[in-house]
């Protein structure tokens, strides 16, 4: 035993609002209930994914996301039996959606060579892709954060730090891109058309008041109206979808210790309808949630942690320290059996600790470190052990 009390420092590849795939399925969900059905098999060769990127085509009945930037293909999984339609490569593309009145797919392909973003037509077949119109000027990317109006044909996305984006799905122009208008300590967590009335609809987290409100946006102006009075329910919430023949709109997020739920909210006064909590492992993740509303059907991805290895994440075996996921959708969990935590601390690349963005909590022999609220990223945490020994492979 080393008596000396040492640091242990671990680098965490946060890329935020992901997860591994070693165990990814298109699932089926009830979100009266909470409980879900997967569709297939577990889907092949998918080394992990950017969560809450992804698009439905009611059409066909296909679900389509892309995985990671390393073996970076778009997937397209028919939901009646979960079986993978085409995989092709693509480039470094994002924010897609799909226009079922024109059956076509767009995205949005970040060009960092250049510092420019391109708007581009899709072909899931092949991967292959067609830019339309003039290039948009590069500001970062928020992952998600993107819908499709149907009626107007506009790409609507949003832009660090909040420039809400219109895009003629036609031509490629900027229709509009104003700055959402949003008051201090106010968050737009995530948007959805509704292309049956019209209307953008989005969650407002309110810190100041601690609720979360259901909101109309008008993207000509950046300018919301608040819907009910608020609701309790949706820390995170990064990803959402509307059923619109019931008129209800639909999220997912983390209740903070690792768990998932499912609100349903009624848009015309943002009551709460349901609010299920998903029966699952902590370890388990779900995003991506998609409304067919041809089959009033609901779907999500689901990373099911029972038939996951856990090669990928840190392990320390000589007093069985593990750390899972890497990387990871909202949080990572420390399995510190013998080697209890004094102190956890989180720096970004810039090596600012941003420790205060993030809560930390004691379940069992776990530690629970929910991220939800950083931004996409690489982060380093430090970690020391309370004990005079190292923990070491």
């Amino acid at each position: 035993m080393i008596t000396k009390k040492l640091l242990l420092i671990v680098l965490i590849h946060v890329l935020f609002k992901t997860t591994f795939a070693q165990g990814e399925f298109v699932v089926e969900i009830n979100r009266a209930t909470g409980q879900y059905v997967k569709t297939g098999p577990k889907i092949a060769n998918v080394t992990w994914i950017y969560p809450n990127i992804r698009t439905y085509n009611e059409n066909t009945n296909t679900y389509i996301f892309p995985s990671s930037q390393i073996d970076h293909r778009l997937f397209s999984i028919n939901t009646s039996n979960g079986t993978i339609v085409y995989n092709p490569l693509i480039n470094n593309i994002s924010k897609f959606q799909f226009h079922n009145t024109n059956n076509s797919l767009y995205g949005i392909e970040q060009d960092n060579a250049n510092n420019i973003k391109k708007f581009i037509l899709i072909d899931p077949i092949t991967g292959t892709y067609t830019q339309i119109g003039n290039s948009l000027p590069s500001s970062g990317m928020f992952q998600g954060y993107r819908t499709i109006d149907e009626i107007n044909n506009r790409f609507i996305f949003l832009d660090p730090p909040n420039i809400l984006y219109s895009i003629n799905t036609i031509n490629g122009n900027i229709i509009s891109n104003p700055n959402l208008v949003l008051n201090s300590g106010e968050n737009i967590i995530n948007f959805k058309f509704d292309n049956s009335t019209g209307i953008l609809y989005g969650l407002l987290q309110d810190n100041n008041l601690q609720k979360y409100f259901l909101v109309t946006i008008d993207p000509a102006t950046g300018i919301y109206t608040r819907i009910g009075s608020g609701s309790i329910f949706g820390i995170g919430g990064g990803t959402a979808t509307i059923d619109e023949t019931n008129q209800e709109y639909i999220y997912m997020y983390n209740d903070g210790l690792g768990g998932h739920e499912i609100t349903t909210l009624d848009i015309s006064n943002g009551n709460v309808i349901y609010n299920s909590t998903i029966p699952t492992d902590i370890s388990d993740n779900f995003h991506g949630l998609e409304f067919d509303n041809t089959n009033n059907k609901l779907y999500s991805l689901h990373w099911d942690s029972e038939i996951a290895s856990s090669i990928e994440g840190q392990h320390f075996t000589k007093n069985e320290i593990v750390i899972y996921p890497n990387p990871t959708y909202d949080k990572i969990i420390f399995e510190n059996i013998d080697c209890e935590l004094e102190e956890i601390v989180v720096y970004n690349t810039l090596g600012q600790n941003v420790t205060s963005h993030i809560t930390i909590n004691e379940v069992n022999t776990q530690t629970i470190i929910n991220l939800m609220k950083l931004d996409d990223g690489i982060y380093y945490v430090k970690t020391k052990n309370i004990v005079n020994k190292v923990c070491k492979q």
